[in-house]
C-alpha cells in the first residue's frame, strides 16, 4: 500500500466515525424536534444557533482550520433545521 492509499484509508476510517456521530446528533435534533412541537417553539432559535458556532468554534485549536469548520457547523446546523422543518410540516399533516 503507498502513502496515498494509506492516507485515504485513515480518512475513511475517521468518515465513519464522524458518520456515527451525525447520525446520533439527528436522533437528539429528533428529540429536540418533539419536544418543541410539544411547546410551540419555533424551528430557529437564532440566540442558541450563535452561541454554538462561538463556542463550537473557540475549541477548534488550528487557526487555519476555523473557517473550514464554521462551513461543517453550518452544514450541520441546515441539515437540523431541514430535518426539523419537515418533521413539523408532517406532524400537521397528521
Amino acid at each position: 500500500m503507498n502513502k496515498l492509499e494509506e492516507y485515504r484509508e485513515r480518512i475513511d476510517e475517521i468518515d465513519s466515525k464522524i458518520i456515527e456521530l451525525f447520525e446520533e446528533r439527528m436522533d437528539v435534533v429528533k428529540e429536540v424536534t418533539s419536544f418543541k412541537l410539544e411547546n410551540d417553539y419555533p424551528v430557529l432559535d437564532a440566540s442558541r444557533e450563535s452561541k454554538m458556532l462561538e463556542k463550537n468554534l473557540s475549541k477548534v485549536k488550528n487557526e487555519e482550520y476555523k473557517k473550514y469548520y464554521e462551513d461543517v457547523l453550518l452544514g450541520f446546523l441546515k441539515a437540523s433545521k431541514d430535518m426539523q422543518n419537515k418533521l413539523i410540516s408532517e406532524s400537521k399533516k397528521h
